[in-house]
């Protein structure tokens, strides 16, 4: 069972987190005990916030971002740190959930209103990798991965549209991202399309 744990400033909280997550730990600091299935929720502002999403991101943990005001900086750094989304830390409970559904099946939340803002910014920034992003090392069905995934499916749907299991997506998601030397599904969409 995930159990999700919210790093929050003292006295911030939102009645939202546990209403979706009743067996949810809240805490101001880093929690004691951090198990492969935790999930951890970190509110930008809280002392090294950037550094706990660093470390977890490292440790293959889906590192969250929230935020009580949504700003594009701040959501530039948080993807480059490694976070999976990025929320408003007063969202609904419904609106939690969809965040945690999304990112436990591979996909990346970010709010609607910035995500305009994002591929804007994003296009404009100098990735080292893209020019030795070398596709033809790519397995042909490794390739029909890519051009699913970077349309924004989840690994589920592009386990449907393959006709193959959602295993068998990460194990290409896995290879797929060995070799074209990228972190994550927004650096492999940077790199596909810049090419």
């Amino acid at each position: 069972m995930r159990q999700s744990i919210f790093i929050t400033q003292p006295e911030f909280e939102s009645k939202h987190w546990r209403a979706a997550f009743p067996g949810c730990l809240i805490c101001t600091k880093e929690p004691n005990r951090v198990t492969a299935s935790s999930i951890i929720w970190v509110l930008a502002g809280t002392p090294n916030w950037l550094e706990l999403v660093k470390k977890y991101s490292q440790q293959r943990l889906l590192v969250i971002v929230m935020t009580n005001e949504l700003e594009i900086n701040q959501l530039r750094s948080a993807l480059e740190a490694g976070a999976r989304g990025y929320v408003e830390a007063l969202a609904t409970k419904v609106i939690i959930e969809q965040v945690l559904e999304t990112i436990c099946s591979g996909g990346i939340w970010l709010p609607g209103q910035l995500l305009s803002n994002l591929v804007g910014a994003l296009s404009n920034t100098p990735f080292k990798y893209a020019s030795t992003c070398e596709l033809e090392l790519l397995t042909k069905r490794e390739r029909q991965v890519v051009d699913i995934v970077v349309t924004g499916a989840t690994n589920k749907q592009a386990a449907e549209s393959l006709n193959i299991t959602e295993r068998t997506i990460k194990e290409h998601m896995g290879s797929i991202f060995n070799k074209l030397k990228v972190r994550d599904r927004i650096q492999l969409m940077l790199v596909v399309k810049g090419h």
